[in-house]
């Protein structure tokens, strides 16, 4: 009405329903026919059709005919082999890095054909133990008497035989004697290797110590080296000693330790050869510079830089039992890398032979003067030395979790190691942060500094591993004293093969209980099967049969072996 619009009112509904359409039809019939449209349309209709079905047929028969996909993608068999080299012993990481000084000889590798083949032979035949592939060890023979004959053709060139990656296809060739061995002969073969590779780095000089690669090769070969040498009861060459003074002017500070850990592993050669040749026989002298020996060596460890010490993890009990059988007794060591465990065992294991011969010799005075005045010392010193040994095999055997897994990740958190609960770090130098064995000496007690009760620190660390300690029954737990437990024994194969002398050494050592034997005997078969290093498999069998490794035990063993 504001719009001054009349309102027509609301349609009639029969509107709706009733419209005049006579005009629309009227004009549609009048239009022409379309047949031939309609015929093109149907024509064109037929032929889609036909064409869908003959494509559907097609299509059908084409994915009846088409291959599945593959699972994985396919890599060549040699880089498969040089990859499982690298992952296992050349890469970083705290069980990793063993042999990182072979990187920058591969990067050359296309100029080096008997580096290339010698890791290809190392790798198969890591691979061909792990997959028990006998086709696959084939192949790694093959590689192998290729690359033998590639390296004594590189040494009879005067300037080859001294190149580096010549020296390190020596060093494969060496593993591949240790991945391959099946039986006891293989430390003479082992030994053989050796023999050569001392030759090689005597001929080799000062001058291979100014490099990285160099130096890391010489440091590898000669721990190899002084086993040997030991089992041989022979002496070190002169070049040896001199080439191990010269080393530690091209070594960090921190790490010169490595250098003056082998002087006294190398006297300790020079010992034994002087004892097998008749150079010293009497049991007082014996008793005189074994006792010199390990002083000079455990004063080499008191004053180990912060770095180079390791932590005390004390593991849960349940019952009065650890709740995890892969740690001989209530507690293990964590290490920072293989380089520090490595020097460790090393210096255990040679104190392990010192007081084996101390033991001899205080054994042989005392058959030679009985009631002699001087009785009760030698009493003294032969509880002491048992007391030692025995604590150099449990240390031993405390390391095999670092090696074979567990702890590896408590490593990245080095610094504030000695602020987490459950950990036991001993002060060394006037440093409360290196940590060191609770019993250097067995009978010399050393306090431990107390653990931050309630840290949180260590439950975030046990929760990263996955471990679900049990809240009732637990010994220690006012303290809050545990340990994670290790999510698998998938390790590289680095902290394997570094850690079967060590545990042969401990085993045969006179010092380990049965029981400890058969652990130790399961340890190296679980490095054999699962790291691919026969070696290990070996030295099982040999304790398994009750067989002496070394050349100074008499068989039978002697009365001062017998396990206390």
């Amino acid at each position: 009405m504001r719009a001054q619009v009349d309102c027509p009112g609301y349609r009639d509904p029969l509107d709706w329903n009733f419209r005049d359409q006579s005009e629309d039809v009227i004009r549609k019939s009048q239009q022409p026919p379309r047949r031939k449209r309609t015929a093109a349309t149907s024509s064109s209709s037929s032929s889609s059709a036909a064409t869908i079905a003959a494509t559907s047929t097609t299509s059908t028969a084409n994915v009846q005919n088409v291959t599945p996909p593959r699972n994985s993608l396919i890599y060549p068999i040699q880089e498969l082999a040089r990859a499982h080299l690298f992952v296992n012993y050349m890469s970083g990481g705290p069980c990793g890095g063993h042999m990182s000084y072979l990187l920058p000889l591969m990067k050359d590798s296309r100029n080096s054909p008997v580096l290339t083949t010698a890791l290809g032979a190392v790798g198969l035949a890591a691979l061909s133990n792990i997959r028990l592939s006998p086709r696959m060890m084939l192949q790694a023979r093959k590689e192998y008497t290729t690359a033998l004959s590639q390296t004594n053709h590189a040494l009879r060139d005067h300037v080859l035989s001294k190149r580096d990656d010549t020296l390190a296809a020596v060093v494969l060739l060496g593993m591949f004697e240790v991945m391959t061995c099946s039986d006891s002969s293989f430390m003479y073969r082992w030994i053989k290797h050796m023999d050569g590779a001392k030759k090689i780095i005597e001929h080799r000089g000062s001058e291979q110590l100014t490099r990285p690669e160099g130096l890391g090769l010489f440091t590898n070969l000669r721990a190899q080296i002084n086993i040997s040498q030991i089992y041989q009861e022979k002496y070190s060459s002169p070049t040896m000693t001199q080439l191990t003074e010269l080393a530690k002017q091209y070594r960090d500070p921190d790490d010169r330790i490595i250098d003056d850990v082998n002087r006294v592993v190398v006297q300790l050669t020079n010992f034994c050869a002087a004892l097998k040749d008749g150079s010293i026989t009497q049991p007082s002298e014996i008793i005189r510079r074994t006792l010199n020996l390990d002083a000079d060596l455990m004063s080499i460890l008191l004053t180990m830089p912060p770095s180079w010490g390791y932590r005390t993890v004390k593991v849960p009990l349940v019952d009065g039992e650890p709740i995890t059988r892969t740690v001989w007794g209530d507690s293990y060591h964590v290490y920072r890398d293989l380089s520090v465990s490595g020097i460790w065992n090393n210096a255990r294991a040679a104190r392990l032979i010192m007081h084996e011969m101390l033991l001899e010799a205080v054994e042989a005075l005392e058959n030679s003067s009985p009631g002699s005045s001087s009785l009760h010392q030698q009493q003294i010193i032969t509880t002491q030395s048992r007391q030692i040994a025995h604590q150099l095999v449990d240390d031993i055997c405390a390391s095999v979790p670092f090696h074979l897994g567990m702890g590896m990740e408590d490593t990245y958190e080095w610094e504030s190691s000695s602020q987490n609960a459950g950990y036991e770090s001993y002060p060394v130098a006037g440093n409360p942060e290196g940590s060191f064995p609770t019993t250097l000496f067995p009978w010399m007690p050393m306090p431990a500094f107390p653990s931050a009760e309630g840290s949180s620190s260590f439950e975030t660390d046990a929760a990263h591993l996955g471990a679900f300690l049990p809240s009732t029954n637990m010994m220690n737990s006012e303290n809050h004293c545990a340990a994670p437990l290790p999510p698998s024994f998938e390790v590289s194969g680095a902290g394997g093969v570094t850690l079967v002398w060590p545990l042969l050494i401990a085993a045969n050592s006179g010092f380990a209980s049965p029981e400890l034997r058969k652990w130790i005997i399961g340890c190296l078969e679980k490095i054999g099967h699962s790291m691919g290093i026969n070696q290990a498999l070996a030295m099982a069998q040999l304790l398994r049969d009750g067989m002496d490794s070394r050349a100074w035990i008499s068989p039978g063993g002697s009365p001062i072996h017998a396990t206390q």
